[in-house]
């Protein structure tokens, strides 16, 4: 930073900055990063018409921004990592009418965000990252018709999203990875029909997901690792038509699969990694034809595997499971050719269907005795 700027900015020559800023309209970068000084910024800052970009970075002791920072009509850039002590952002922020990135990232004093948030129609990206204090959005943020990228990671205290997420129509981006007090999500969320990428990796207080998850027709990755609470997965994750990786690792209450999984012809990796209450797997598993890793880890309450399992033709990771009992354990060690051939051999649907296509390729009139004595013993 040069020496002009330092003296626009010193604090402590504060009437010779008021009138030294206004010389400079033609600016369009402002870089004031880390610069440890700085307390406060004048309101002649909104008479730098021309301003692009304002960094400021790592800026530690600022409290807060002038109201006049709604004139910077030109400003597409606005950096306030790092920011430690701002209490809040100034209503006038909505006046930013070309802003499309803002960063707030670990702006960890924050509380609130101001409702005219809404009006930045040009906003493309939004981060909170590490926003410590912030305890909620505002309903207004379903107006940014324009985000496509919104990162909530590590908000500890947000508690809720407003039902207008949405209508955030060009969404792709949602990252809400360690919100450790979220409970829920709105039932709005399936409506964010451009979202490829949906991160809610150790949400511990997450409980449930909406029915409307299924919605999510341009999903290929989700991950919900260490959701600790979550018991259970909507019937409509089956409509998840391009989802290609579905991670569960460490999901310790999770007791069970919808048997709609089935139907996820895009998938080729489930990592069931330590989820250690999962007590079945639902007979649809072997439709998943794509599957190419499965991981079943410190399943520990796993007791049987689906007769269908043996239809897999995926890489699977099978240890740490001592409350499997079908296939014996001594098949398990074995590795999966002797499981496919124990669950095979058990499966007298299969079976029947052998013999059914066998009698009629021999194009016998009677199907033999051993078929009798199958449907016997399945139907009775």
């Amino acid at each position: 930073m040069d020496a002009a700027l330092h003296r626009v900015l010193d604090m402590n020559r504060k009437a010779a900055g008021q009138t030294e800023l206004t010389t400079l309209t033609t600016l369009t970068t402002l870089d004031v990063s880390e610069y440890d000084e700085l307390t406060l910024l004048p309101e002649s800052l909104g008479q730098l018409s021309a301003l692009t970009t304002l960094d400021l970075s790592v800026c530690m002791h600022i409290t807060r921004l002038p109201e006049s920072m709604g004139q910077l009509t030109a400003l597409m850039t606005l950096n306030l990592l790092g920011c430690d002590a701002l209490l809040r952002l100034p209503d006038s922020l909505g006046e930013l009418m070309a802003l499309s990135i803002l960063d707030l990232r670990f702006c960890v004093r924050l509380t609130r965000l101001p409702e005219s948030l809404g009006q930045l129609t040009a906003l493309a990206t939004l981060h909170l990252t590490g926003c410590q204090a912030l305890t909620g959005l505002p309903e207004s943020l379903g107006q940014l018709t324009a985000l496509t990228y919104l990162d909530l990671s590590y908000c500890d205290a947000l508690t809720r999203l407003p039902a207008s997420l949405g209508q955030l129509a060009a969404l792709t981006t949602l990252n809400l990875s360690q919100c450790d007090a979220l409970t829920g999500l709105p039932e709005s969320l399936g409506q964010l029909a451009a979202l490829t990428t949906l991160d809610l990796s150790w949400c511990y207080a997450l409980a449930e997901l909406p029915e409307s998850l299924g919605q999510l027709a341009a999903l290929p990755n989700l991950s919900l690792s260490m959701c600790r609470s979550l018991t259970r997965l909507p019937e409509s994750l089956g409509q998840l038509v391009v989802l290609a990786t579905l991670d569960l690792s460490s999901c310790f209450s999770l007791t069970g699969l919808p048997e709609s999984l089935g139907q996820l012809a895009a998938l080729t990796t489930l990592n069931l990694y330590r989820c250690s209450a999962l007590m079945g797997l639902p007979e649809s598993l072997g439709q998943l034809a794509a599957l190419t890793t499965l991981n079943l880890y410190g399943c520990g309450a796993l007791k049987r595997l689906p007769l269908s399992f043996a239809y897999l033709t995926a890489g699977v990771v099978m240890y740490d499971m001592p409350a499997l009992a079908f296939p014996p354990e001594s098949v398990v060690r074995c590795g999966m050719p002797a499981v496919r051939a124990f669950l095979l051999a058990h499966h007298h649907l299969l079976k029947m269907l052998i013999l059914i296509m066998g009698a009629r390729r021999r194009r016998m009139r009677r199907p033999p005795a051993e078929l009798w004595v199958l449907i016997r013993d399945e139907h009775f």
